[in-house]
């Protein structure tokens, strides 16, 4: 186990050297907020903390604070994250933060699937909620293939019976390097785990999934390796999945959407483009 902090703008200026002479051994940064008019919004500290993290040595992994309701919502914020991470690594996953009142109203199963929508975009990721989200508002079962951090703020221990992965044990901590309160987090995953790290290095064929985004013109699909049998077409700007190379071509599982804009199914093909890592 592990001790951390979860940062965001409202903590101002912080001291990473001295987090880290007082045992803390990550941060979780919140990279900003996700809407459903495309008005995501980057947290103005988001660039520095993670610079001055890094510089000190310690582990760092992200959230995004939603307010999307959608699922056209959702894929823009998708594509919004993996704009602002490119060319970033985090030992910690990245996380969709549902906590907001606005989107209380959205039913369980809805909430779920934009969980999950989100959660299958990125390599190395989770979801945070505090207890009753996890109970009522979200079907936990759906999504304990991906990282759970648990907000209960008892300093003893959590109560829920399902599996937690990071535990924020209360929002009025305090630490040397620190103005005021802060969230505070024990960790119970092992980062050691090459898997659990988040990275955009390219190399040749690989395991885990990376980021492809296509150019400025339309991308074919072919299901094919000798791109003969086009099964689909990824749009300008658009991201999906990059699971390996093989003879030049990219093995990619992108979203299909319907004439609403809406995630209906993803597909896996070959495509052409070698300029999308």
């Amino acid at each position: 186990m592990t001790k951390g902090l979860d940062l965001s703008t409202h903590n101002g200026n912080v001291d990473f050297n001295l987090l880290k002479q007082n045992g803390i051994d990550f941060v979780i940064l919140r990279l900003g907020w996700i809407g459903n008019k495309e008005n995501h919004t980057l947290d103005s500290k988001f660039e520095s903390y993670y610079n001055s993290a890094k510089s000190v040595g310690l582990k760092v992994g992200c959230y995004v604070y939603s307010y999307v309701e959608t699922s056209k919502a959702m894929t823009s914020a998708i594509n919004w994250v993996k704009n602002k991470i490119q060319g970033k690594s985090f030992e910690y996953p990245i996380f969709l933060d549902l906590e907001d009142s606005q989107i209380s109203y959205i039913d369980k199963k809805s909430m779920t699937n934009l969980a999950i929508q989100f959660c299958q975009s990125f390599e190395n990721t989770g979801i945070y909620a505090n207890k009753n989200w996890f109970t009522n508002k979200l079907d936990i079962n759906q999504l304990l293939n991906y990282k759970i951090w648990l907000a209960e703020w008892n300093k003893t221990n959590y109560t829920v019976d399902f599996r937690v992965d990071i535990w924020q044990y209360t929002s009025d901590g305090s630490i040397s390097g620190i103005s005021g309160r802060v969230d505070m987090n024990y960790s119970y995953i092992d980062v050691s785990n090459s898997n659990n790290s988040n990275s955009n290095n390219v190399g040749g064929d690989f395991d885990m999934p990376k980021t492809w985004r296509n150019g400025s013109t339309d991308e074919p699909v072919y299901q094919d390796l000798a791109c003969t049998q086009k099964i689909g077409t990824i749009y300008p700007r658009e991201y999906a999945d990059c699971y390996g190379i093989k003879d030049g071509k990219y093995i990619v599982c992108y979203f299909v959407t319907n004439s609403k804009g809406e995630v209906t199914n993803r597909k896996l093909g070959f495509v052409k483009y070698n300029g999308g890592l």
